[in-house]
């Protein structure tokens, strides 16, 4: 009798092996999952900041243009001048010329006197020349800079215009998704069913009451069928990738049975998020395309304490995400 009651207790011990180790693995996929999701929104970060980086040097440039535009006009301003101030000078040559002539022909010394002061107005009017050639040089090394800059300004234009192509497509496939969603889910609205759009996604918040009973994670049959009409739009856009979040509110979790794989509220929301992945996976969505984590009670949608806001954190997140190859695309 003693023996069979050593192998027994041994037998037991055993048993209890699995579920922990099946836990563990549950608590290690969530932990990749949130790695994931944190990757994920680091690069929407990335993207977003260097999309307003983009804006910004487009303003810049812009900024810089105009200054050139000015400049050029001015330059244009004075180019017109200085063309004026050449004829003039050439006018009063002339005019030099033919007055040296008669001096000359009355006056041998005023001829020279005139002559040295001919030679020093000349050599001024040469330095003016060069002057005038250098500010028509820097005129046009002007010009080839702004047309370079504006050419610049041409490519990085069409570049912001792709990305916000890209953009566009993105919110639109954002939204026909959530009008998908809610036109295939509306039958379950009374249920307290919401569709809603957050940072570039789909959410489908669904209330503990569809679901789950209380302390359960075994989805009842209006729950599935919710999920089935939801499975049906996914497989429908493959393109769609799929996070379940479990929620639940702040009353603390009491095991029923001695040894229960559900110790708290974090392992409960965990479980119903399972649950809700395998669901969808019964009805034909990749199991590649999701995953599933638990929140508990530390990310309630309601603060409160109330009965209202207690039913509203227990809930059943479906995250539903665009990929973002084409905007990837744009971004290179």
């Amino acid at each position: 009798m003693k023996n069979l009651l050593i192998l027994l207790l041994i037998l037991t011990g055993i048993s209890s092996c699995a579920p922990y180790r099946q836990l563990e693995d549950e608590r290690l996929k969530r932990a990749q999952a949130e790695r994931e999701k944190s990757d994920m929104l680091s690069e929407y970060t990335s993207m977003k900041n260097t999309l307003d980086s983009v804006n910004e040097n487009k303003k810049i440039l812009a900024k810089k243009i105009n200054l050139l535009e000015k400049d050029t006009a001015m330059a244009n301003t004075n180019l017109r001048n200085y063309l004026k101030l050449d004829a003039e000078n050439k006018r009063r040559m002339d005019q030099l010329s033919q007055t040296t002539d008669r001096i000359l022909d009355a006056n041998l010394g005023e001829n020279e006197r005139l002559n040295s002061k001919i030679a020093l107005q000349k050599e001024d009017l040469n330095k003016q020349q060069l002057e005038l050639e250098k500010k028509i040089a820097a005129f046009e090394a002007q010009k080839e800079a702004y047309d370079n800059a504006k050419g610049k300004l041409g490519v990085k234009e069409q570049r912001i215009q792709e990305l916000q192509a890209a953009l566009d497509r993105k919110e639109q496939a954002v939204k026909d998704l959530q009008n998908l969603v809610s036109t295939a889910l509306i039958g379950f609205k009374a249920s307290g069913l919401d569709v809603v759009t957050r940072n570039g996604k789909v959410y489908v918040l669904l209330p503990e009451a569809l679901l789950f009973t209380s302390g359960s994670k075994t989805i009842d049959i209006n729950g599935r069928e919710a999920l089935r009409q939801l499975a049906a739009v996914l497989n429908a856009n493959p393109e769609i990738e799929i996070s379940v979040e479990g929620h639940t509110d702040n009353v603390p979790y009491h095991p029923k049975t001695k040894g229960s794989l559900v110790e708290d509220n974090w392992d409960l929301s965990v479980l119903r998020a399972t649950s809700v992945v395998k669901a969808l996976a019964a009805f034909g969505v990749s199991p590649l395309r999701m995953s599933a984590q638990g929140r508990g009670e530390y990310m309630p949608v309601d603060p409160g304490n109330s009965t209202q806001a207690k039913a509203q954190n227990r809930r059943t997140e479906i995250i539903l995400s665009p990929k973002l190859e084409q905007l990837l695309k744009a971004m290179n």
